[in-house]
């Protein structure tokens, strides 16, 4: 996952090869919802025009014969005036009925196909994002405890103003599927929270408060920082940790906090000489890394969005294509070239210049949009 302007040729053909399968794939189902809503709009446009039509037939026919009664003057007339009028009413209310009855039975069908097309829409952007074929900007992996268990969240910033996030499965996870605290470790950590002073010694002693009784309330962890929350449901007390680098030369972070009261263990100097410093980053370090190994339990796609825009709501996926082209032309326009002359080894087997011809000619109109983006004749 690159976040830097340099790219890797072998990221870079993986990446390709993403955009030419699964987001072509996105594009060509969000035009079938496209086309099968224009559909639905224009039978239900020509049915309303059609029973529009009906009905002035009706109030023309009415208006003619009570015209008629009136030039003959005669009962028999006017009798054979109201008869006609109400046959004329009641096969127009038949015609109606029918019309709209076999409106809502295409319109239901159309229906079907569209909930059909957008679920291969959304599962085709879930398999596009899933190995974050895009440069990142950052990445920030939340942790938090629900009623049922720990919910994990991931959500990725990309170049060119691309966001989404993926929900996480915990189940399968050793440390995550239940409560966690540091004893899953093995680690019997404690800090110090207080100094007090005895009659017996003239120096005061630290009072520790041992972390095994606290449970993981919220954990996030980027490419930079790591941020845990951990508290204790009988005393309602709560420590925080935070570390600045993923590593062990990082600065960490501790802080206790009881109702309003707020301790800063790292900063306190009669606190921090009694705290194991090195044991608690070391911790730290391993929870994160525990976290992290739910990047790899993606259950699918929550959010996504570009420059604001909902996609997952709209199904824009031309305009999504169209973004990752620009942000993506370079690397993509000289692979192509090496693709002209022998194929391209990927992670799923090899990408030549006939599958990609084979791609591109299934997306139809939005191909302009390819070939634009990447100077193809």
């Amino acid at each position: 996952m690159p976040s830097t302007d340099s790219v890797s040729e072998s990221w870079a053909v993986d990446s390709l090869e993403q955009t030419i399968t699964h987001l072509f794939d996105a594009v060509r189902y969000s035009e079938q919802v496209n086309g099968l809503e224009e559909q639905a709009r224009a039978l239900s446009a020509g049915t309303t025009n059609g029973l529009a039509m009906m009905e002035a037939y009706a109030r023309q026919s009415k208006a003619a014969l009570e015209k008629m009664a009136e030039g003959i003057g005669a009962e028999y007339a006017q009798q054979l005036s109201s008869q006609i009028t109400e046959f004329v009413k009641t096969a127009v209310e038949q015609a109606k009925s029918k019309a709209n009855s076999d409106l809502a039975q295409q319109l239901s069908e159309i229906k079907s196909k569209v909930e059909s097309e957008k679920d291969k829409t959304i599962k085709s952007l879930e398999s596009y994002f899933i190995p974050s074929p895009l440069p990142l900007i950052e990445r920030v992996l939340t942790v938090k405890k629900g009623d049922s268990g720990y919910e994990a969240n991931i959500s990725y910033s990309c170049k060119g103003g691309t966001k989404y996030s993926f929900a996480l499965a915990t189940a399968n996870s050793s440390f995550f599927h239940d409560e966690f605290t540091f004893s899953l470790f093995d680690k019997k950590l404690s800090i110090p929270i207080a100094l007090t002073k005895t009659w017996i010694r003239k120096e005061a002693s630290p009072r520790y408060e041992k972390l095994d009784r606290y449970a993981l309330a919220w954990a996030e962890v980027t490419d930079t920082h790591t941020i845990v929350d951990f508290s204790n449901s009988e005393t309602q007390s709560k420590v925080r940790m935070v570390s600045s680098t993923p590593n062990a030369q990082g600065l960490t972070t501790v802080e206790y906090s009881e109702g309003n009261e707020v301790t800063n263990v790292t900063t306190d100097t009669g606190l921090n000489k009694h705290l194991d410093t090195k044991a608690v980053t070391e911790a730290l370090l391993r929870l994160r890394s525990e976290v992290l190994m739910l990047e790899k339990n993606k259950a699918a796609l929550t959010e996504l969005s570009s420059d604001g825009e909902d996609i997952l709501k709209s199904l824009n996926c031309d305009d999504l294509l169209s973004r990752v082209l620009r942000l993506m032309s370079s690397p993509y326009r000289t692979l192509i070239q090496k693709m002209n002359i022998k194929p391209l080894q990927t992670k799923k087997g090899e990408l030549s210049t006939a599958m990609f011809r084979e791609r591109l000619a299934l997306l139809g109109p939005s191909s302009a949009i390819v070939r634009e983006a990447l100077g193809l004749r």
